[in-house]
């Protein structure tokens, strides 16, 4: 065999090797996709226990409080006024 034809040889062998790596992963992929979905329809995850709307309720008024904290801090407070 020439040089050549042993690269296209090597070269064929690493894209077949590719490709069933690439088959493998899919395939794992869709294995755990079917178990997320089997897990998510008998409601052992996904399911919401009523903290999480809690926590984002505490999350949003934290956020605005803030959000006006600094809006004053940025428009609200002048140099002028302040006494030193």
């Amino acid at each position: 065999m020439s040089s050549q034809e042993e690269l296209v040889s090597e070269f064929n062998a690493s894209v077949e090797e590719d490709l069933n790596k690439r088959k493998r992963s899919i395939e794992d992929g869709e294995a755990l996709d079917k178990e997320i979905s089997r897990r998510m329809d008998a409601e052992e995850i996904g399911v919401t226990l009523g903290t999480d709307h809690h926590v984002g309720v505490l999350m949003l008024g934290l956020a605005t409080v803030i959000t006006l904290f600094a809006l004053y801090m940025i428009f609200g407070v002048s140099p002028d006024r302040i006494t030193g």
